[in-house]
């Protein structure tokens, strides 16, 4: 009946557009010859505006089905932004998309723009930024750079001191994970790089995933699994956290935010576990979901082990309109959660009835307008949307791996949410690129290429020159071009550079290690189903320890099965034979006993899902940031898992 008023409202309004415009049509029709010119232009301009409210008027009336969540206000406000984004998004892709036609042009533009902001500032004037005219004087001037070159410039921009890399202070020093690369790293970001994502990078996406699967086109939510970040401040006051997310709560938030069905107050719950059930318990309620998207593919699997442990719960409170008294939430966070509830036994029978027959399909059966899965899925999150799909969770949904980006920079986007091959179109107007081919990854000064002079099929290490600001970084990502659009290369995510295992120079790749862990899988573990692994290099363990290296190296990897058990002897030997198979390098040194066998261990049910917290819980990292890293590094992660293992 609710939605009924409202349509009839929506129908009202346009009827009554429609008569207004119609007077003002016959007012301009039979208007007196002698009739004044403004009057009569007054009277066109009003019966455009009455035409105008009448066509959005039968427009909104049209939007179906709607979320159960929303309120007349919200979806008034969810329409007006639904047009924005489309026209927005509309106009970004298609400059997007011109670009690609002439890609030396475009990123000479960014680059000249990008430089011309900093020229005055202290890096600018030292790297006689002013001099540059093209890309071409910008790589015979500027060297290759890392992390380290700037590491003095953010401490002094942590400390307040201005035009030192920017003219002012950042809007805040972005923190990345350092979960894949052993160590966080400050990055200064600025306003414009903020509202770049936004009208660059999101609105482009938002359009794309509204041709292809009507999201964003209607006023139903989706639900978005984010969690509260961890926020510190400089000496000069300047926040430090991740760059994503808001710095503050606000109420208005809750309006901006009505794409989503969880509230902002979600984000003042600091417990992962306790988030993710006010996140399901808020998605639940709405029979109309049409997405579920987190950062990671990682954080949905995890999240829905997490709903088929606790759904039980869950259904009760939306029977009962409350929220689970046994949570571990603040008192103002819960008291503000429990005003949205209201008691829905009818709801809550529909979703006992289809979880009570099993989690295959389960998101179809209990959200009928369901269609994507977005989150990064490539590269070593492949794993998770593998365990996904072999629990049904996403079952009939299509999983996509939207857009590429870091801490740094935006690197790309994906127009084609519905390959099986998810890849990137690099961004061209957001970020100046360069390439570094294979044999030259390892030189300190590599030559790099720039991205029209790639070659389909090679793999290269991406290197950024971005607003924030970082010139010719190296970012530490390898990528293969798949193809191209006119001039711009499309690529896919292989692997970090850092996250190799090379204890006698043999580079042994998580993609080869992967491998091997999946053809065993499919040949020799029958029966088995990975939930996660990582593995390291025996120094790490000797350096734990307090002991002396092994006289040879060795690799020691760590398996997790969602049974719980471990492998045999024999089983455990097959990883290593079959990563000798997949690698020459690694089988060289393994003939030549200059690298021992490796060593297999299996983990007990839950010790990766545990492990997750326990980094989040040790680190600078936000549950949003967090990667398990396939090579381990630090000593107390190495730790945790030996803590962990099954029967040794």
């Amino acid at each position: 009946m609710k939605y009924k008023l409202r349509f009839s409202s929506s129908l009202a309004v346009c009827a009554v557009a429609v008569a207004v415009a119609f007077y003002f049509l016959i007012q301009f029709l039979y208007a007196e010859t002698d009739c004044h010119f403004g009057t009569q232009l007054l009277t066109v301009v009003l019966g455009l505006i009455a035409i105008l409210v009448a066509v959005s008027a039968f427009d909104y009336n049209q939007q179906w089905p709607i979320s159960a969540l929303h309120t007349s206000t919200n979806a008034f406000t969810h329409y007006v932004q639904l047009k924005i984004i489309r026209v927005v998004g509309w106009w970004k892709l298609r400059k997007l998309l011109q670009a690609t036609h002439h890609v030396s042009q475009a990123q000479e533009f960014f680059l000249m723009k990008t430089l011309k902001k900093y020229a005055m500032t202290e890096y600018g004037i030292k790297h006689k930024f002013s001099e540059i005219k093209s890309r071409e004087d910008f790589v015979r001037m500027h060297p290759i750079t890392s992390y380290s070159d700037y590491e003095e410039y953010m401490d002094r921009i942590a400390k307040g001191e201005t035009n030192v890399l920017l003219p002012g202070l950042p809007e805040r020093m972005g923190v990345s994970s350092g979960t894949t690369t052993g160590a966080s790293k400050m990055i200064p970001i600025c306003h414009e790089f903020l509202f770049q994502f936004l009208t660059e990078v999101l609105f482009p996406l938002m359009y794309v995933g509204a041709k292809e699967f009507e999201l964003h086109s209607k006023l139903v939510r989706g639900l978005f699994l984010t969690y509260a970040p961890k926020w510190r401040y400089t000496e000069a006051g300047i926040p430090m956290g991740p760059v994503s997310a808001p710095l503050k709560l606000t109420k208005a938030m809750d309006q901006f935010n009505v794409a989503f069905t969880s509230p902002s107050v979600c984000l003042d719950i600091t417990s992962e576990q306790e988030c993710t059930y006010i996140h399901w318990l808020f998605a639940l309620k709405d029979p109309y979901l049409c997405s579920i998207g987190a950062n990671f593919a990682s954080i949905v699997y995890y999240a829905f082990v997490h709903l088929e442990e606790n759904w039980p719960s869950l259904v009760d409170d939306i029977r009962l309109g409350r929220v689970n008294p046994d949570l571990d939430i603040p008192i103002g966070v819960r008291n503000t959660l429990n005003k949205l509830m209201k008691p829905n036994p009818q709801r809550a029978h529909e979703l006992e009835v289809e979880f009570k027959k099993g989690f295959d399909g389960i998101c179809l059966r209990i959200w009928p307008h369901c269609q994507q899965i977005a989150s990064v899925s490539t590269g070593p999150f492949v794993l998770y949307v593998d365990s996904m799909r072999e629990r049904s969770y996403s079952k009939g949904l299509t999983v996509t791996s939207p857009l590429y980006t870091s801490s740094e920079a935006f690197i790309g986007v994906n127009i084609w949410p519905r390959d099986e091959n998810q890849c990137y179109l690099i961004h061209l107007n957001t970020t100046f690129f360069e390439f570094i081919p294979t044999a030259e990854m390892d030189e300190p000064q590599p030559t790099a290429i720039f991205p029209e002079q790639v070659t389909i099929g090679e793999e290269y290490e991406i290197i950024i020159t971005s607003i924030n600001p970082l010139y010719r970084y190296r970012l530490g990502d390898i990528v293969r071009v798949v193809r191209f659009v006119n001039q711009c290369p499309v690529v896919e995510f292989v692997r970090r550079k850092g996250q190799l295992l090379s204890v006698k120079a043999e580079k042994t790749s998580e993609v080869s290690m992967w491998n091997a862990i999946n053809q065993c899988i499919k040949q020799h573990w029958t029966g088995k189903r990975l939930v996660d692994y990582t593995c390291c290099e025996n120094a790490l363990l000797a350096q734990l320890k307090g002991g002396e290296k092994a006289i040879i190296p060795y690799y020691i990897v760590f398996l997790e099965f969602d049974d719980g058990s471990t492998l045999l002897p024999d089983e455990k030997q097959k990883l290593d034979e079959v990563l000798q198979s997949l690698t020459f390098p690694y089988e060289s040194f393994r003939l030549k006993q200059r690298i021992a066998p490796m060593v297999v261990h299996t983990v007990r049910s839950r010790t990766f899902r545990d492990m997750r917290r326990f980094i989040v819980a040790n680190s600078m990292a936000s549950a949003n940031q967090l990667k398990i890293p396939r090579v381990v590094s630090k000593p107390d992660h190495l730790q945790y898992l030996l803590d962990h293992m099954i029967g040794e």
